[in-house]
């Protein structure tokens, strides 16, 4: 496909999912953001090749947000969050479906095959808190939507939903099993450390409480 024709299907998505968020949890503050250059990556050849949506969780107890320091990020500290998870779908000669895991093999480049999300928005920050901090919590609200931007050095830039939720605690304690997290902290929603991303939203949701 050319590059604005994947723009624009990518466009239409991540409109049809913020207006699908706001169906479920109500409306809430958009906002769009500045650019990400991403030159050192292919352009995605076709709409499926580019993660669905990232999102974020704001797990709030006692005044306190969960926050965690990730090595591949440039914020000193982040709640957690991240991309949503698809599977491969497609079909085989004979006509007998296949699913394979997150990579597309070349094989199924060429034979069509599709990427398609196997959980919603929310689980996806439900599953990325549990990874990257071993607490288990339930989404309770929604409380911004924004539309990401990557230009991969085309002029092209395309376009992804991210989503903030704010989060109750269920279970689990601080265990974390992502990799590329160094650290997790609780901390006072009052006394965030300096540098910390999405403070404003976190201050939202003190105010809110």
């Amino acid at each position: 496909m050319k590059p604005e024709a994947v723009r624009s299907v990518l466009a239409d998505r991540a409109e049809t999912r913020r207006e699908a968020l706001s169906e479920r949890w109500g409306d809430a503050p958009h906002r769009v953001r500045p650019v990400t250059g991403v030159a050192e990556y292919d352009f995605p050849a076709t709409p499926d090749e580019i993660f669905p949506w990232v999102a974020v969780c704001f797990v709030v107890e006692d005044g306190r947000v969960l926050l965690v320091q990730d090595s591949g990020h440039s914020s000193v500290w982040e709640p957690p969050g991240g991309k949503g998870e698809v599977r491969s779908t497609s079909k085989k000669a004979n006509g007998e479906n296949r699913e394979q895991g997150e990579a597309l093999r070349a094989s199924e480049k060429a034979s069509g095959g599709r990427r398609e999300p196997v959980e919603s928005v929310a689980e996806t920050a439900e599953r990325e808190t549990r990874e990257e901090t071993g607490i288990e919590c339930d989404v309770t609200d929604l409380l911004f939507t924004e539309t990401l931007r990557f230009d991969y050095g085309n002029g092209v830039h395309v376009p992804v939903l991210q989503a903030g939720f704010v989060a109750r605690r269920v279970g689990g304690a601080i265990r974390p099993t992502a990799a590329a997290i160094e650290n997790v902290s609780w901390y006072p929603c009052s006394d965030l450390p300096d540098g910390t991303q999405f403070a404003a939203e976190i201050e939202s949701v003190r105010t809110s409480r």
